[in-house]
Parts: C-alpha cells; structure tokens; sequence
C-alpha cells in the first residue's frame, strides 16, 4: 500500500510541475536558448515528480509492515 501511494503521488505531481514549467518559461521570456530551456521545461517536472515520490514514502510510514517476532 505504501508503495502504491507512492506511486500515485508521484504520478500526480506531473500537472502541477508542468503548469509550473510553464509558467516560469513565460515569465522568463520564453528562453530559446538550449541550457535554460532544458532546465525549465524538463528540471522543474522532474523535480516535482521527485519530491512527490518522496512526499508518498515520507508520509506513508503508517501503511508499511513491521513484523515482529
């Protein structure tokens, strides 16, 4: 289940970090050049899908097993 939860925060984490992408392109002046593009339109949904991975795991510690003997 944490893993599952996981998988879907992260997953949903795309739509924000596009629309952020985005629009730090357009207020940036809608770079052409290849370093910043780059690091706009793929660094900043990365990101977002990264910290949404681990924002699932950090908070789904109540889902994970423990077995004790």
């Amino acid at each position: 289940m944490r893993t599952l939860r996981t998988i879907i925060m992260g997953s949903m984490m795309v739509i924000p970090g596009l629309v952020l992408a985005l629009i730090v392109w357009y207020i940036s002046g809608k770079p052409q050049t290849e370093p910043l593009e780059s690091l706009i339109c793929n660094g900043i949904p990365l990101l977002s899908v990264f910290s949404g991975l681990y924002f699932g795991w950090q908070t789904g510690e109540e889902y994970s097993a423990t077995y004790e003997q």
